[in-house]
């Protein structure tokens, strides 16, 4: 089998990436530079052909990690947002499909309206942000007309490594701040990168297809989540207070509760996936903290 990530030069695409060279796989790695090694495509621009004449084994695997993930810039950049998210990823799909790739798409947490948590794959969808309104497009749209995709919906990702987009990385760079503030009422499921990792390589290996919640099954509120950071680290008095999603001031609206229900792929795959505690347990041993 040999892979393809998209957009190799992002938060999960690039630890899929690296972990993929890490391990010894075959895999070609796409992003707007030439840095790391990746080959240069611009999803709204460029053809497949270029890349495919790359790839050289029969088997061949796609993993599609561009996106415009910012919700803010959804709502203020919509047509440019729905671009990458939307129109350009439709024509990426359908020309993945006519190459023969097999296809693992990644969706969100956020297409449902937050009302009620706990989500499973047969819960009917309500995305009320303009970031879950495009991801349920394509959730609609694979369903329809791509059924043999492998479509992996995510919470919120957290790793090992300090990096941007990475939330332990965001609790660290707020220690020395008076008061650490969440929106109340706020409750999600997270996953470890490698998780997804792991993941990536089970759909290819089973040939998975359709939707899965690809969470760890715990469940959170954000203050929990930073709770249990600061508590690892040490920092027992830590302020950390709950308010209003209003006052936040956020371009756009966010759902409250987004939890997902993680059944149907463990049944599938026995899969166990890294706890929150592991997780932050690692960032610190990584990071010089233990």
């Amino acid at each position: 089998m040999q892979y393809l990530v998209l957009g190799a030069s992002g938060y999960v695409g690039g630890y899929l990436y690296q972990r993929m060279k890490e391990t010894g796989r075959s895999v070609i790695g796409t992003g707007r530079t030439h840095e790391n090694g990746l080959v240069y495509y611009d999803t709204m621009k460029d053809s497949l052909s270029s890349l495919d004449n790359l790839m050289e084994a029969k088997e061949k695997a796609a993993i599609i990690c561009v996106a415009q993930t910012n919700f803010d810039r959804c709502q203020t950049e919509y047509e440019l947002s729905r671009q990458i998210n939307v129109v350009s990823m439709k024509r990426v799909i359908e020309e993945l499909v006519q190459h023969g790739y097999y296809i693992v798409y990644f969706s969100t947490d956020n297409v449902f309206d937050g009302t009620t948590g706990d989500y499973t794959e047969q819960d009917a969808t309500n995305a009320i942000s303009k970031y879950g309104k495009m991801k349920e497009e394509m959730e609609h749209f694979l369903a329809e007309d791509y059924p043999e995709v492998c479509l992996y919906r995510m919470p919120r990702v957290v790793g090992i490594k300090r990096e941007k987009k990475n939330l332990l990385t965001d609790f660290e760079d707020r220690i020395a701040d008076e008061v650490i503030r969440c929106i109340k009422g706020n409750q999600m499921s997270v996953i470890a990168q490698e998780d997804i990792f792991q993941a990536c390589l089970i759909a290819a290996d089973e040939k998975l297809h359709g939707i899965y919640n690809l969470s760890n099954g715990e469940k959170f509120s954000r203050k929990g989540l930073a709770e249990k950071f600061f508590d690892a680290m040490g920092a027992f008095n830590k302020k950390i207070i709950e308010l209003d999603l209003e006052e936040f001031g956020f371009k756009d609206i966010r759902p409250l509760n987004t939890t997902l229900d993680n059944s149907k792929f463990r049944q599938r795959t026995g899969y166990d996936f890294m706890t929150y505690d592991r997780v932050v347990e690692e960032y610190l041993v990584l990071n010089g903290y233990k």
